[in-house]
């Protein structure tokens, strides 16, 4: 088979990580009395500090490409 991505396994991890998504909100609302205004803040900060490696490591060059 090899590296094939198949479009449905993109599908299925898109819709989980919405539904995630939604249920880690509500649990932050209901459980822990947050605002809608608190949690887009700690979820964009917190998309930050996890894109930031992952956009560095994308951008690090290989040691197997180097001069």
């Amino acid at each position: 088979m090899g590296n094939r991505i198949d479009f449905g396994t993109i599908i299925v991890a898109v819709c989980v990580a919405g539904y995630a998504a939604i249920m880690l909100a509500c649990v932050a609302q209901t459980g822990f009395g947050l605002s809608a205004a608190q949690i887009r803040h700690l979820s964009m900060i917190t998309a930050l500090f996890i894109a930031l490696p992952v956009a560095l490591d994308f951008l690090r060059p290989r040691p197997d490409k180097a001069r």
